[in-house]
Parts: C-alpha cells; structure tokens; sequence
C-alpha cells in the first residue's frame, strides 16, 4: 500500500478543513496517511509518526501550504530522496502545483501511479568565518546575504571560481538556482530560467551603480561572496528560513548541492503556463 507523508502548515488550514478532507481521500482510496503530531491532533485521523519518520518512511509526500511550507519540506525530502507534490493553499506560489479544486483526480493520479518526477538542481551554502564553517544547508530556491534590520546599503565582493567579478554597494546580493529564478530574483530584476536548466543566477538587489547586472553562471561553478563592512548589520538567508549574521570577512560559497528536489507533476503541467498564469499574462 502507498504510504503518503502529510505535511500541513496548519496556519493556512486554522480548522483543519483542507487536510481532513485530503486525509479522507487518502484513505478512500486505500493509501495509508502518515501525519505529525499536530496534524493526528486537530484532525484525529491517519498514522501518528514523528516528522523525520514520516520523510523516512513515506512513499511520496503530500505537502499542504505555499511556496514557504515546499520549500521547508524540499530539504528533509531531498535528504531521503522522497518525491513531494504541493497543494496550494497559499496566494502567489511556483511551487504548489495542485488546488484543493483538484483533490479527486490528484489522490486518483497518485494512487495509480499516473504521475511523473521534475528532478530540481538545489544549491548548497556555507558560510565561513576564517576556516570554520559556521553554517551549511541545501537549498531549493536562493542564498541572499543582505542588510539586516539597519536601513543602510552593504558591501560586497564576488568572487566566481576564485576569479574577482564586481564589487557591490547594494541593498544585497541573491544567488538563485533556476527554479528560485521565479522568486525574489524576479522581483529584484533578474531573469527567469526554465527550470529544467542548471545553472547558478547572481543578481543584485537594489545596487547603487549602473554597471551592476545579474549573472548567469554555469551550474559547476564556485561562487564566493565577502562581505567587507565594519560595523554594518549584515546576514545571510538560506530559502526565506535559516539566517546567520555575519561580521566584516565572513564569505559565503555556494555551489550546486548533491542533492536534487523531487517534484510530483501530475498530467498537464506546463512552466510556461503556470508562468503566465501566476504573473496574470493575457493573451492579445
């Protein structure tokens, strides 16, 4: 029998509506739901497991929530290689493939089999402090080191396989993998990447000379950035959710992770059209 992990963010879903209905059609349907703690307590139905037995033991992983709870998911999901398919109960999300519109004929799809894996590059991020590693993590979307809570710009140096690129006076610089090509990169001005490509996207954030561009660089490459400020409130965010601060000399090295996102698409999934419509393009 197919065992599906039920991750909720349960701060979208308050009364615990969308995830009974979901756990309902699991169990209609003959598959076994796994669920956490909070989720067996608000709704009292499925398999009660912890949530790093649940990514253990689980065939595929069902995720209920935006773009935020994917991308939280995507990394215990990489680390164990589980597929995970999204439902979206937030607003504007890449990510979240499935409306809760949808539900029937999505549980119909996974519980036949009728569905296909999108294999996603992920980016893994150390930051460093002399020689010490002060942090390490895999991520799906971006690594932006950027100016903490103090309104004032940063200084940054970039580096790509040891080669000296560009200084930056900005309000940050984001690193992105294809598909975090659609997130904040996008608002700052980047380009949007198919998401079947690899390869690493640099784009500065709100910089303050003209001759500051993104950069498309091959996914082998080995990006370094260092931060140079003394007395400025600076931090790195790895996915919107781990955040290091950092001092005058810290460097960030990113480079392309070993580990992949598996993504479930069920029939009929188009980037471009998802693409156009998330950013509302119309037809003329």
């Amino acid at each position: 029998m197919i065992k599906l992990g039920i991750i909720s963010n349960l701060s979208k879903d308050i009364t615990g509506d969308n995830t009974k209905e979901v756990l309902n059609g699991i169990l209609e349907r003959s598959m076994i739901p796994l669920v956490t703690p909070s989720v067996y307590q608000l709704c009292q139905l499925g398999n009660l497991l912890a949530e790093d037995e649940i990514y253990k033991q689980s065939d595929l992983i069902l995720v209920l929530g935006g773009d935020g709870t994917i991308l939280h998911s995507s990394r215990k999901a990489a680390e164990y290689q589980k597929p995970l398919l999204g439902i979206n109960l937030g607003h504007l999300g890449f990510l979240a493939e499935a409306e809760m519109v949808n539900l029937p004929s999505i549980l119909d799809a996974l519980a036949l089999g009728k569905y296909k894996i999108d294999k996603r590059m992920m980016i893994e991020a150390k930051v460093m402090r002399g020689q010490q590693v002060l942090k390490s993590a895999i991520a799906l979307n971006d690594v932006i080191v950027s100016k903490g809570v103090y309104g004032r710009i940063i200084h940054l140096n970039l580096n790509i396989n040891g080669e000296f690129v560009n200084y930056y006076a900005a309000d940050g610089l984001l690193v992105s993998s294809p598909t975090g090509s659609t997130a904040y990169s996008l608002s700052a001005g980047g380009p949007i990447i198919d998401p079947e490509m690899e390869c690493l996207l640099v784009t500065p954030v709100s910089p303050h000379t003209l001759n500051s561009r993104p950069i498309v660089t091959h996914s082998s490459s080995l990006i370094e950035i260092e931060s140079i400020d003394k007395n400025r409130d600076v931090q790195v965010t790895i996915d919107g959710q781990q955040i290091v601060n950092l001092t005058e000399g810290d460097r960030i090295i990113i480079e392309k992770a070993n580990q992949k996102t598996h993504l479930i698409r069920i029939s009929g999934y188009n980037f471009y059209k998802l693409l156009r419509n998330k950013l509302f393009v119309r037809n003329v």
